[in-house]
């Protein structure tokens, strides 16, 4: 087990958001959200102090401070806190949980801007956690929608690369360009480019993040399946997913599947991914990624066989069409599935 007070350094975890928000005055440790506003030209740091190992559970009454500029507050029983009136630059950022005599501290370094809110989720780790060694992080790479979401997977390795288990690393956005929450939804806010860092311990790894203007919804992924059917016909599976800033209804949604003779049929496509979809803060019925699908049943083969026994096959082709809120729409290319005709010619008649 690590000593509490000699490797504190080495076993919190940092989540950083960028927002814009209120702040409140006043110099020492003092308690959030008097309702005042910072002085013009300075920053706001504000947050949570939470456990990596569990990000729904908050420390209350522990200390955050920024030793360089002398300034400190207590958290509130839900873990916030605010100190408002910090000068532009970066800042070592500390906490101590002396009430939690199970976790560890943790220090810290945040980008702070000024007129606006650097909030930090601080999740400290449990003092029996393995010391990490590594972060693996998925996606290196993105971009976003102007007031789109994008999930990040992170998993903190040990030495022989042994796997910490649910447990979160820290979270930093840098350019200003959004926030990220404890579970590693980030949320652009901002045009710009910027990058998301996560930390654990005394190691990093960073990935890229471009905010575009709101664009048109992204089909990323569309499929078919299967491409071949019997004569006698069957289900075929549709599936794609779906990325936009502005926000994608449910309904808005469609497979466009044409028949032989350009005969049209379209199909409402449903969320498949209920549990990991990333829905709009002001709807849950509306997406900002999510994947949907959509179930046609071609029907039997109904070409006329020739004189000499054979049936021609069916070709289908679909596509899909996405509007988001905004009106924008985007389609996929098509793809194509058969319905085969009979697969032997009829046996010729007895006399």
């Amino acid at each position: 087990m690590r000593s509490k007070a000699g490797l504190a350094w080495l076993a919190g975890s940092t989540l950083i958001i960028v927002a814009l928000i209120i702040g409140c005055g006043g110099d020492g440790v003092q308690q959030p959200g008097d309702g005042t506003q910072p002085p013009v030209g300075t920053a706001t740091l504000q947050g949570t102090v939470i456990a990596a190992n569990n990000t729904v559970q908050s420390f209350g009454g522990v200390t955050v401070s920024v030793p360089a500029l002398g300034r400190a507050v207590s958290t509130q029983l839900n873990g916030g806190f605010v100190v408002p009136g910090l000068p532009a630059g970066e800042f070592a950022v500390e906490v101590s949980t002396p009430t939690y005599p199970d976790y560890d501290s943790a220090t810290v370094t945040v980008e702070l801007v000024v007129n606006a809110t650097t909030t930090v989720n601080i999740a400290v780790l449990p003092l029996d956690a393995p010391e990490p060694v590594g972060i693996l992080l998925d996606p290196s790479e993105a971009t976003i929608d102007l007031n789109g979401k994008i999930m990040y997977h992170s998993q903190l390795v040990a030495e022989n690369n042994q796997v910490i288990p649910n447990m979160q690393p820290s979270w930093v956005v840098t350019g200003g360009i959004g926030a990220i929450s404890p579970q590693g939804v980030f949320s652009a806010d901002q045009v710009g480019v910027g990058q998301v860092k996560a930390f654990a311990g005394s190691v990093e790894r960073t990935g890229s993040v471009i905010v575009v203007a709101p664009q048109p919804p992204q089909i990323t992924t569309f499929l078919a399946n299967p491409t071949v059917l019997p004569a006698s016909g069957g289900d075929v599976y549709i599936a794609t997913a779906v990325a936009d800033g502005d926000g994608i209804p449910v309904g808005n949604v469609k497979a466009e599947v044409f028949a032989p003779g350009d005969q049209l049929t379209t199909l409402g496509m449903v969320v498949t991914n209920p549990n990991s979809a990333l829905a709009s803060d002001d709807d849950p019925a509306c997406f900002l990624d999510a994947t949907f699908g959509a179930v046609f049943s071609a029907p039997a083969n109904d070409n006329q066989p020739t004189a000499d026994g054979i049936q021609a096959p069916e070709n289908y082709s679909v596509r899909v069409r996405v509007t988001d809120r905004s009106g924008a729409s985007s389609t996929s290319t098509f793809t194509d599935f058969v319905v085969q005709g009979i697969d032997q010619p009829p046996p010729s008649p007895t006399m």
